[in-house]
């Protein structure tokens, strides 16, 4: 086990999940490492979450200090992250969402490369996905490594080992504050534009293989449910964002980073959300300012295509006449 006086920080928001927090909690009460303070954020939940919440702190006699903080209001994931985060006094921030757990050596896991090395701004672990029953590992290579500077941003945008989830990392708390990397309120998919700002000021990371995560996905979870004009607007302020504040000379690996995830976005939205075709053409501007020509010429053929109609039914139609065109050259040869 870590020898350690470093409190750690769990911050877990609390929205409607009634069915999920036990789980959740008890996995924090089965911690092999004890010096932790666990601060529940309560985000309006309009169902009986936080009442199970203290039924079970009251019935626990451990280590662990718990806290419970409450909203007036719903605000959000972002809102309840930065609540926790400003009222945490650990040297270390965990955050873990309210339907998932974490195994029962997570923190101490984690903690281990901090104890060896100061330098470390965070540590990320491996997680293992369920859903349906069904359980795979998140990663397959079978090391641990260190990474920093220039090649993390290379794990990230090309290796894709750096993955821009908030949960199942732990972070100093000094890196958080100092660098003022709050969530941003208001938008879901809020860990996409947080990590685009924590990879501005990251200087060394370490990548685990250990499991320390369950994610359970849920078929009605926020980041599934379908919202046209949200989900359009949501994407839309996000890389308005980014294209606003692309990080000096790394500006074509963070146009390439959110290109796909965008051009989705406004082919599903555009003509719902009109600020999308603004932010479109910022992005054009962007990679032709910076050189990034697969960018943009990718986002010409798709604005050209645009004044034929909307370019994902297009792009579906032209691969539907591809499959015919080889079925029927298939049948020719035969």
């Amino acid at each position: 086990m870590v020898i350690s006086n470093s409190l750690v920080s769990i911050i877990i928001p609390v929205y409607n999940v009634s069915a999920y927090i036990e789980r959740c909690i008890e996995s924090v009460m089965n911690q092999t490492y004890k010096d932790i303070e666990c601060i529940i954020v309560d985000d309006a939940s309009p169902d009986d979450s936080i009442v199970k919440c203290e039924k079970m702190i009251a019935e626990y006699d451990g280590p662990i200090q718990f806290t419970i903080l409450h909203h007036q209001q719903n605000r959000g994931l972002s809102a309840a992250r930065n609540t926790g985060t400003n009222v945490a006094i650990g040297e270390f921030l965990y955050y873990l969402d309210s339907d998932d757990e974490i195994t029962p050596d997570c923190i101490e896991n984690l903690l281990k490369p901090m104890m060896e090395d100061n330098s470390i701004d965070f540590v990320q672990g491996n997680h293992m996905d369920e859903m349906d029953g069904k359980e795979f590992v998140f990663h397959k290579q079978s090391f641990s490594f260190y990474v920093t500077g220039d090649d993390a941003r290379h794990e990230y945008y090309k290796s894709q080992n750096l993955y821009c989830l908030a949960w199942n990392k732990l972070i100093k708390r000094s890196f958080i504050i100092n660098n003022k990397l709050f969530f941003k309120e208001g938008i879901v998919h809020e860990d996409v534009l947080w990590f685009f700002y924590v990879m501005k000021h990251l200087k060394k990371v370490f990548i685990s293989n250990d499991v320390t995560y369950i994610y359970h996905r849920r078929s009605n979870s926020i980041t599934i449910a379908p919202n046209k004009n949200f989900n359009g607007t949501n994407s839309q302020i996000i890389t308005q964002d980014i294209l606003n504040h692309l990080t000096p000379g790394w500006e074509k690996f963070e146009l390439r980073g959110c290109f796909y995830g965008f051009c989705e976005t406004y082919c599903l939205y555009f003509n719902d959300v009109p600020e999308l075709v603004d932010t479109f053409r910022l992005y054009r501007h962007q990679a032709r300012r910076y050189g990034c020509w697969f960018v943009y010429f990718k986002l010409m053929i798709l604005g050209t295509m645009r004044r034929f109609g909307n370019p994902l039914i297009i792009i579906n139609q032209l691969h539907d006449l591809r499959c015919d065109f080889g079925k029927l050259f298939k049948m020719i040869r035969v």
